[in-house]
């Protein structure tokens, strides 16, 4: 379990992503991944509340745990 306040202490981050003009030109990833620091970070916004998201909204209609 994260930090027990994280959820509402620290701010939601996503993952940038490369300009469109560079996608353009290679077929690479265009989601930038966060630094390690920030992934922990981010990490202790979870509250292990045990409630998948993810279950309302599978799109293949898998139960998930």
């Amino acid at each position: 379990m994260g930090k027990i306040t994280g959820f509402l202490d620290i701010a939601r981050h996503d993952r940038s992503y490369v300009p469109v003009a560079e996608r353009l030109k290679t077929f690479s990833e265009f989601t930038q991944p966060l630094p390690p620091a920030e992934v922990a970070e981010q990490a202790a916004r979870c509250m292990d509340c045990g409630i998948p998201f993810c279950h309302n909204g599978c799109p293949v209609n898998n139960l998930i745990p």
